[in-house]
């Protein structure tokens, strides 16, 4: 019986494709262990707490073991000043904002295993399997793409969830996009320059992953989304703040800059704010102050995103 004996030895290897096929792009295998550690509990991190770490603390304490930044509450000037010649009007004029409560900001981008682990779909892919999207690097470790904001939404009140299930997240918190000045807060780590590193573009590239379609920059030979974490971090740790993906804010986008205490944009517009610039952008939009947007259920090779944890905000 060899044909017996040989289709036998095969179909495990058939059955793990086929399952994994099963309805194409959107579904994929997760390890039993990692579905038990979903739920076993654990106490909260001791670093949300009532005493506020400082600024550029890490911690990990997630099902994912992602890493987060501790951005403090704190004051500081959003938008770019009338002297900026690469400065949109959009970027103008300048509003001072308060943040009154530190939070949690992914120290990079999630990644594609990230994004598949919770939410079990991998968008970047093709409409079958084994097919490749173009402009996208098939890794675990690259920043995931193709990211739509209600996929990024989506993805932080899952996380949220479950890590309420599993005991790790104190009451009171969540997982969710940071607003537009949550975002700017955090790139600018307290400068005010044009970058976090200062005004001159010729070490942009130590920073960012950019300029792969438009412009000249570092990514024409890569142009994908790329590992996250391999450029220099901010003054508080984070990474890749520009370029690689382009990131999406909590935020409605609209003409003016939202100013005052805790600011965060629910109307006015179809569109959701996106900061940071991409691999394939120019370096002008690699910059603290750049805005951009696309509709909410707008994808594509540049879209991703960081999550914040935050302080429940009473409505």
């Amino acid at each position: 019986m060899p044909s017996f004996r040989v289709f036998t030895r095969w179909l495990p290897l058939v059955l793990v494709i086929s399952l994994t096929a099963c309805s194409q792009d959107r579904m994929v295998l997760v390890d039993p262990a990692f579905l038990g550690s979903l739920f076993t509990p654990a106490p909260g991190p001791k670093v949300i707490s009532e005493d506020d770490p400082e600024p550029g603390a890490e911690q990990d304490s997630n099902v994912l073991k992602m890493k987060l930044v501790w951005c403090p509450a704190g004051e500081f000037i959003m938008g770019s000043p009338e002297s900026d010649p690469a400065a949109d009007a959009r970027e103008k004029p300048q509003v001072a904002v308060t943040l009154s409560s530190g939070f949690w900001l992914g120290k990079c981008e999630v990644t594609q295993g990230d994004f598949e682990r919770i939410m079990r779909t991998a968008p970047w892919r093709g409409p079958m399997f084994f097919s490749t999207i173009k402009y996208v690097k098939r890794d675990s470790e690259c920043a995931a793409s193709y990211i739509t904001w209600d996929d990024a939404m989506a993805f932080c009140r899952k996380l949220t969830e479950l890590e309420h299930k599993a005991g790790r997240l104190p009451a009171g918190w969540e997982y969710t996009l940071p607003s537009e000045a949550q975002w700017e807060y955090a790139c600018r780590a307290g400068t005010r320059t044009i970058h976090s590193f200062g005004d001159d573009d010729d070490v942009l590239g130590d920073y960012a992953r950019f300029g792969g379609l438009v412009g000249h920059g570092n990514t024409r030979l890569n142009p994908y989304a790329s590992y996250c974490g391999q450029k220099q971090a901010n003054p508080w740790g984070l990474h890749d703040m520009y370029g690689n993906v382009f990131e999406w804010c909590r935020d409605v986008m609209v003409d003016a800059l939202p100013g005052g205490t805790d600011p965060v944009v629910t109307s006015g517009s179809e569109n959701r704010v996106c900061r940071g610039g991409s691999w394939d952008m120019t370096a002008s939009r690699c910059r603290s102050a750049y805005r951009g947007w696309y509709p909410a259920s707008f994808s594509d090779f540049s879209t991703g995103f960081r999550v914040a944890l935050c302080r429940v905000q009473n409505p």
